[in-house]
């Protein structure tokens, strides 16, 4: 063999190849899943919106909305200048995402108030609702799931009907039993109002028992499926008794989907707060919602369905994010 024939062609094509590879590996890897997630974010806000936009204007001339059937003429020709009415419905839709973007949703027709300011001002409240009814649930979610996976035959049977009572029954019904019997009948918390923790109590419980339920059921699903797991039965065959290989080493396992799958389930509690708002009369954004509507105060509806469309969105990308991280595998079969 010659000197010739040992030469080694030269290695510049082949770096640039693999710094395409490179590339093209991030791209189908965590940044084309944070693409996808910001634009599906993007879509789903515009979705919104467009809804916001045409439910505003099914009943006809948003004009004649406002401002009540004794409206003169002039009046109504007045209140299209002052919104916008006169224009295209597409000049409208324009201006509505213009607006959006600035995050100028009018003023109150009856506060004078900035709109959003006046829905985001309920917000909290409402958010204290769903993080106390969210403590509850893992407070005694938890260990309902891990009872009705591992206790007496007796005892689950009755917690899964329980269970599956708390799931069937609307909150509304629940709302009403319970302060008919203890704000009417015993007198023990304040049937209406918001502000204070006495004020709290029956909210949170109503809207928390459909969330215990849900929460031990989860649970116990994804304990059977850990339980199919090796490391299970060679903890078990090492001794341990079975109390210890269901909460040292089963629940552990399994409390990461519970996990994400309990930021994704405070999404959905956000709309049956408003059941529960209204019934109590509590100040969150829910009743405030409510309230606009029956008052015709749309730029209060629009900004307040907005809010509720953005915290709802924001939670939905928490989970995914947390879903990704706690699973791969997720990840890859999004990619």
């Amino acid at each position: 063999m010659t000197a010739l024939d040992d030469v080694r062609p030269p290695a510049a094509p082949a770096r640039r190849g693999d710094a395409r590879g490179r590339a093209s590996d991030l791209l189908t890897g965590p940044l084309r899943a944070l693409l996808a997630l910001l634009l599906r974010t993007a879509l789903t806000l515009l979705g919104l919106l467009t809804l916001l936009f045409f439910l505003v204007r099914l009943k006809g001339d948003p004009a004649g909305v406002l401002a009540g059937p004794s409206a003169t003429p002039e009046q109504l020709d007045e209140i299209r200048a002052a919104y916008g009415l006169d224009r295209s419905l597409l000049a409208q839709y324009l201006d509505f995402l213009g607006d959006t973007a600035r995050l100028d949703f009018g003023t109150s027709v009856f506060s004078g108030q900035p709109a959003l300011e006046a829905a985001l001002a309920a917000l909290p409240a409402t958010l204290v609702l769903i993080f106390a009814t969210m403590v509850l649930s893992v407070l005694l979610g938890i260990p309902a799931g891990m009872a009705l996976h591992r206790g007496p035959r007796p005892v689950r049977v009755v917690l899964s009907g329980l269970l599956t009572l708390g799931q069937a029954v609307p909150a509304f019904v629940i709302g009403v039993g319970l302060s008919a019997v203890l704000a009417v009948r015993l007198g023990w918390l304040p049937a209406f109002g918001s502000g204070t923790a006495a004020t709290l109590v029956m909210p949170t419980v109503t809207l928390a028992l459909f969330a215990i339920a849900r929460t031990a059921r989860m649970v116990d699903a994804e304990l059977d499926l850990v339980e199919q797991h090796d490391f299970l039965r060679t903890a078990a065959a090492k001794g341990a008794s079975e109390r210890r290989v269901a909460w040292r080493h089963a629940l552990p396992n399994a409390f990461p989907a519970v996990a994400a799958a309990l930021v994704v389930e405070t999404s959905y509690l956000i709309s049956g707060a408003v059941v529960v708002e209204v019934l109590f009369a509590y100040d969150g954004i829910g009743k405030r919602l409510v309230d606009a509507i029956f008052a015709r105060d749309y730029p209060v509806v629009q900004a307040s369905v907005f809010a509720i469309g953005v915290v709802v969105i924001v939670i939905n990308v928490i989970g995914d994010a947390l879903l990704r991280a706690l699973d791969p595998r997720t990840g890859r079969a999004a990619a």
